[in-house]
């Protein structure tokens, strides 16, 4: 391909740019600041939400981290009974929003919920307040994201040869070390990227810290935005996720260094054989964890839904999940599209820190929440419209406002990172042999993209498009300040009906958005066998015998 790779950086820049347009707009609100709401902020506001902000991302990033890495080694490196079907089953609670796994358990723990009701009454002890504190947000961000650690760092102990673990027993090695001296430095690479998602998800949430009434960074914008009536001092607020996204970022690559993990053969035999008592207490931590993210959930979901189902469902529904469906797609293609092309560039090395910082920028929209996306997007284009108005055009406003190209390119921008991730992650596993004997044929760019690096892609291109199409389906800021006049989504429902204290009756929606988001795991566990690198390359090396 040439020693530059890639010629065409300026258009890749470009388009980085715009992806990450809302983000420029955001951190440009700094020229109108608002000095007496800022003093405000700053004296009585901003220390409490530093100080709560990093509880929750240090408890979160701790949780799921060792929960995430933990099950995956497990189902991985160890047979004990029940392994098969737990191994897929934890990739569930991706399909259920953070939001509907709170107001759940508010509702099981709450005063008036199950748990606290049998308390009173059977055991005479008074209870607790599940929103006092942390503890209780810190846990449910837990089961909700640490499939993000679970999965990544799972196909990477897949891709780990055997014959090291052996190795390592035979030089009397027990499981524990061989776990933190063999199969966790190589893993490494993988679980901090699924911890940076977690923790960019984990900032942009507004859901689940309204629910229980926890202060952060996402909730004080949302205060400067609706009880202030400041978007400047909302964007600001904003701008200061960027800086720690930036340095999420920056700590995430520091954290992998320059580690690359390439395609070994994968072996179905496990190292340990967990057998006995031991194998059924693995079995009951991975079911367990399973019941708590999703299985028990589900169950109290069925049942409000059953008890409402005759009251809430009607003709609507169809709509709901046909302007659902049509979103999540489009979305999920333009995005993956695009982060495909921006991780081209990522293996070369004379990409260049110019290409690589504009590529990271337009992956930092994931840290902020949807709403403030969504105010940069009407921010800017109602800019453009103005200087438009000032050069003697008309405003253009009426035509972006409330449009479906507008509410996909928040998607874009806010959901590029989880793509990029992935399939920037699938670059990096591509030998370097296959690419000098492409250029030592003198192939040409366009046919090398097209016949060594997508193939060698599509594993990341499809995780990322499935994660893309989950998180889209259950986005509710951006939707619900973007969507055209009567054009609602399930995830719109949910938060109405849930707003007004109607938990029955959205349990309905959200009920029909885990279903939908429960297939699309189960489409990525049955691509996931079919996807692996091992398979792409030998099913080439088949079908492509003396081409290439």
């Amino acid at each position: 391909m040439g020693k530059n790779c890639f010629k065409s950086k300026i258009w890749i820049s470009v388009l980085a740019l715009l992806v990450a347009m809302p983000i420029f707009v955001v951190l440009l609100s700094w020229l109108l600041p608002e000095h007496e709401l800022w003093a405000h902020f700053s004296q009585h506001l901003l220390p409490n939400l530093i100080t709560s902000t990093a509880i929750l991302l240090i408890g979160v990033g701790v949780g799921v981290t060792l929960l995430g890495t933990v099950l995956a080694y497990l189902v991985v490196m160890v047979e004990f009974p029940g392994r098969k079907w737990l191994e897929w089953a934890l990739f569930l609670p991706f399909a259920i929003p953070a939001y509907v796994l709170a107001f759940v358990y508010l509702g099981v723990f709450d005063y008036s919920g199950y748990v606290q009701v049998w308390m009173r009454e059977v055991l005479g002890l008074s209870g607790f307040d599940i929103r006092s504190g942390s503890w209780a947000v810190i846990l449910t961000f837990i089961l909700a994201f640490y499939p993000y650690v679970y999965m990544m760092a799972r196909a990477s102990f897949k891709r780990q040869k055997i014959n090291m673990i052996e190795v390592g027993r035979l030089l009397g090695a027990g499981p524990i070390k061989v776990f933190f001296k063999i199969s966790l430095p190589l893993a490494r690479p993988a679980a901090v990227a699924g911890l940076l998602v977690t923790l960019m998800e984990t900032l942009a949430d507004f859901g689940v810290v309204g629910l229980f009434n926890y202060d952060t960074f996402t909730t004080a914008i949302y205060s400067a935005w609706g009880d202030y009536r400041s978007i400047e001092v909302a964007a600001q607020l904003a701008s200061l996720l960027v800086l720690l996204a930036f340095f999420l970022i920056y700590f995430e690559k520091k954290a992998r260094g320059e580690a690359k993990y390439y395609s070994a053969d994968v072996s179905n035999k496990k190292p340990y054989q967990a057998s006995g008592a031991v194998g059924w207490l693995i079995s009951l931590f991975v079911l367990g964890v399973f019941m708590l993210s999703f299985a028990l959930p589900m169950l109290q979901l069925v049942v409000w839904g059953w008890e409402s189902v005759a009251q809430e469902w009607s003709v609507k529904y169809f709509d709901l999940i046909a302007s659902t469906s049509i979103l999540t797609i489009s979305a999920a293609l333009i995005t993956v599209v695009i982060a495909t092309i921006l991780a081209l560039p990522s293996h070369c090395k004379q990409s260049g820190i110019w290409l690589k910082s504009v590529i990271r920028l337009a992956t930092l929209g994931y840290a902020l929440p949807g709403s403030v996306m969504a105010v940069g997007l009407l921010y800017g284009v109602n800019q453009v419209s103005q200087i438009n108005i000032y050069l003697g055009g008309e405003s253009i406003n009426y035509l972006i406002f409330g449009s479906i190209a507008l509410l996909l390119f928040a998607y874009v921008s806010r959901f590029m990172a989880i793509a990029y991730s992935s399939i920037e992650a699938s670059t990096q596993q591509i030998k370097p042999v296959f690419i000098q004997s492409a250029r030592l044929l003198g192939i040409s760019r366009l046919r090398l993209i097209w016949q060594v690096y997508l193939p060698m892609m599509i594993p990341g291109i499809l995780v990322g498009g499935l994660l893309v199409a989950v998180d889209v389906m259950k986005e509710l800021p951006a939707t619900y300040l973007l969507r055209p006049f009567g054009w609602d989504t399930l995830a719109i429902q949910v938060y109405e009906l849930s707003s007004e204290g109607l938990f029955e009756r959205a349990s309905v929606p959200a009920l029909i958005m885990v279903l939908f988001g429960s297939i699309l795991m189960l489409i990525f566990q049955v691509l996931d066998k079919k996807t692996s690198f091992g398979y792409w390359i030998s099913h080439r090396k088949k079908t492509n015998k003396g081409k290439i």
